[in-house]
């Protein structure tokens, strides 16, 4: 099934560019023909009903290298590390006792390398490769339900595409992910930005990662005193009720290196 799914994906790749391309050429759609980098940290924290609350911090970076006048490649990576509670995420082979919730803590490393198509009036279209690498520390008897160890290892695949309205995004995309090749998460996701200003952007998503529902909110800003070189964004995000509500919070702050660009344009061109 995963090497159908290879298939299609890389026989779509070429229609695509061919559709793209034969919309014409000017300069005005032309995207960034220079490299851009960014690098940022970033923090969350995850509240569970009936539950004690959890939450990471990270960092992550990100590549974006054109190809030709339409066609990118992109890089990213990131660590983190986890402080979580095990009860509903591990399994403990000498039991739980009642009301009794221990934490673990979790090493986070994860990556991917992925091919766009943008044109910079109308939208864009890419694949991408992803990988990670998820290790506990939770003391002898816990381990992770899928393949009975303390590591897993994730490989996947995205297809993502954005559609520019204006002053309005509307993107949407497709995850399929392996874990240590037993089981396999399908994730869709969809979302819709607004640029108040060309500086702050306002986005609503939603996704069905496990077969749950998730929504939230996002604010990002990127604030006129520090020369579009800095980025900051905080967010909101709930589960739906069919199983214990999860809150989260999100807070993270980007370096952007080389052009500057106000928000929109970067979005738009450069990321």
């Amino acid at each position: 099934m995963l090497r159908q799914q290879k298939t299609s994906i890389c026989a779509s790749v070429p229609a695509m560019l061919l559709l793209v391309i034969g919309q014409g050429v000017s300069a005005q759609d032309r995207a960034s023909e220079a490299m851009n980098f960014e690098l940022g940290i970033a923090t969350r924290d995850l509240d569970t009903e009936d539950s004690t609350s959890s939450g990471d911090l990270g960092v992550r970076g990100a590549a974006t290298i054109p190809l030709g006048s339409w066609l990118f490649a992109s890089f990213k990576a990131g660590y983190s590390e986890s402080t979580v509670r095990t009860r509903d995420v591990l399994a403990h082979a000498g039991g739980l006792e009642s009301g009794v919730r221990p934490s673990c803590g979790f090493d986070s490393l994860n990556g991917s390398a992925g091919l766009f198509v943008r044109r910079p009036r109308f939208g864009k279209i890419g694949v991408s490769y992803l990988h990670g690498e998820l290790s506990a520390d939770c003391g002898t008897g816990s381990q992770f339900v899928s393949n009975a160890e303390e590591d897993l290892t994730t490989d996947g695949y995205r297809v993502d595409a954005e559609v520019y309205l204006g002053n309005f995004t509307l993107a949407g995309a497709r995850f399929s992910t392996d874990l240590d090749s037993s089981d396999k998460l399908e994730t869709t996701s969809v979302s819709a930005s607004w640029y108040a200003m060309n500086n702050l952007k306002l986005s609503v998503y939603g996704d069905d990662l496990n077969d749950r529902d998730t929504y939230g909110v996002l604010i990002e800003h990127q604030p006129d005193f520090m020369g579009d070189a800095l980025g900051v964004y905080v967010g909101y995000a709930t589960t739906d009720d069919d199983l214990p509500r999860t809150r989260t919070i999100s807070f993270g702050i980007s370096y952007y290196f080389g052009t500057r660009v106000d928000l929109k344009t970067r979005d738009r061109q450069y990321r």
